[in-house]
C-alpha cells in the first residue's frame, strides 16, 4: 500500500540485493533439507517450494510422507522466514544490525499472529484429543498455522479431519497473515494493520469528533490517499471473493468446496476445504470451476488493484 524509500541509489544495486538475499536463505534452506533427511532431490524441490511459499511437494502425502518433527521443523523456520519482506533482510544486512527488523511493526505483528494462532490451534487439538501427545498437538499446530498463514500450502496431516473449527481457522489466516514484499499471497498483514487503525480512529472520532488522530505506522504518518487505496483494495478483494464464489455455487458445486476453493486460490494458499481438502486436489472440479481457480489466482498473484486498472477501459484509452 506503501511504496518505501529505495533501499539502494540504483534500482538494478537493489535488485541484485535482493536476488542475493532470496539465494542465500534458498541455499541455506536446501542444506538444512538435505541434513534433516531429504535426498538432494526431494530437497531441492521443497527448498523452491518453501521460499516461493508455494507448497507443491514432490510427493501426494506432502511433508506426511516423511512424518520426521525435524523436517517439519526446517520447513516452519524458512516457510516463516520467506513470509517476512526480502526487503528487510536486505536492510539488516547493509546495516549489520537487526534493529529495523525488530522494531518494523508489521513484522512484530506478523510473529505475534503466528505465536498466538499456534497457541488457540494447539489449545484446540488437545480438547478435542486429536493427536496421541501433547507434544504432537504442538507439532501439528504450529507445523499448519505456519504453512497455511504464510499461503505455503504444505500438510502433514488431513487437517480437514480436525475439529470443524480448525480448518476454517487455518484456511482464514491464509488470508492476511503474510508481509508485503514477501512471497506469500493475500491481503498481506501491513493492509490489515492500516485497516484496523483506520477503524480504530473513526471510533475515537465518534466519541471525540474534533480531535486529530492520524493513522500512522511507526513512525510514519499515512496520507489519506494510501489509506484510500487500502479501503478500495479491501472492497475489490470482497466483491472478488463473492462474486466468484457465486460462480461457482452456479455451477452447482457445494458451499464449502466453493467459497474455500476461491479462498484458496485468490489468496495463492494451495488447498482448500471440502472436495479440495488437504487429502484431495482440484481436479476434482469441471473445467469451468477449474478456470474460475484459474482466474482467481491470476488476480490474487498480480494484486487486484493492478488488474482492475489493466481492465479499466481509461487505462486503454490514455
Amino acid at each position: 500500500p506503501m511504496k518505501d524509500a529505495r533501499l539502494t541509489p540504483r534500482i538494478a544495486e537493489t535488485a541484485r540485493g535482493l536476488w542475493a538475499v532470496y539465494f542465500v536463505l534458498s541455499a541455506v534452506c536446501l542444506l538444512a533439507y538435505w541434513g534433516a533427511g531429504m535426498s538432494w532431490a526431494d530437497a531441492f524441490m521443497h527448498m523452491c517450494t518453501t521460499m516461493g511459499l508455494g507448497g507443491f511437494s514432490s510427493h501426494d502425502a506432502s511433508f506426511g510422507y516423511w512424518n520426521s518433527p525435524l523436517l517439519e521443523a526446517v520447513a516452519v523456520l524458512f516457510m516463516g522466514l520467506a513470509g517476512i519482506s526480502f526487503a528487510r533482510y536486505f536492510i539488516v544486512w547493509r546495516a549489520r544490525s537487526l534493529r529495523s527488523l525488530l522494531r518494523d511493526q508489521e513484522v512484530r505483528a506478523y510473529v505475534g499472529v503466528l505465536l498466538a494462532a499456534s497457541v488457540l490451534l494447539t489449545l484446540v487439538l488437545i480438547a478435542n484429543g486429536s493427536q496421541p501427545t501433547l507434544l504432537d498437538d504442538v507439532r501439528a499446530a504450529v507445523f499448519h498455522v505456519v504453512s497455511l498463514a504464510t499461503t505455503t500450502g504444505y500438510a502433514a496431516q488431513d487437517y480437514a479431519r480436525w475439529p470443524v473449527f480448525a480448518p476454517v481457522f487455518l484456511l482464514s489466516l491464509g488470508c492476511y497473515v503474510s508481509c508485503a514484499g514477501s512471497t506469500g499471497g493475500g491481503i498481506k498483514m501491513v493492509r490489515m494493520i492500516l485497516l484496523f487503525k483506520r477503524a480504530k480512529r473513526e471510533l475515537v472520532r465518534a466519541v471525540h469528533p474534533s480531535i486529530v488522530n492520524p493513522v500512522t505506522l511507526g513512525r510514519t504518518v499515512i496520507a489519506p490517499q494510501v489509506m484510500a487505496s487500502v479501503v478500495a483494495f479491501m472492497l475489490i478483494y470482497i466483491a472478488v471473493l463473492v462474486g466468484l464464489t457465486m460462480l461457482m455455487l452456479l455451477s452447482e458445486l457445494d458451499i464449502v468446496t466453493a467459497f474455500s476453493a476461491v479462498v484458496a486460490t485468490l489468496n495463492n494458499i494451495g488447498p482448500g476445504l471440502g472436495s479440495v481438502g488437504p487429502a484431495a486436489n482440484f481436479g476434482v472440479l469441471t473445467d469451468f470451476q477449474t478456470w474460475i481457480c484459474i482466474v482467481a489466482m491470476w488476480m490474487g498473484r498480480l494484486e487486484l488493484l493492478a488488474v482492475m486498472v489493466l481492465l479499466a477501459p481509461e487505462f486503454w484509452r490514455k
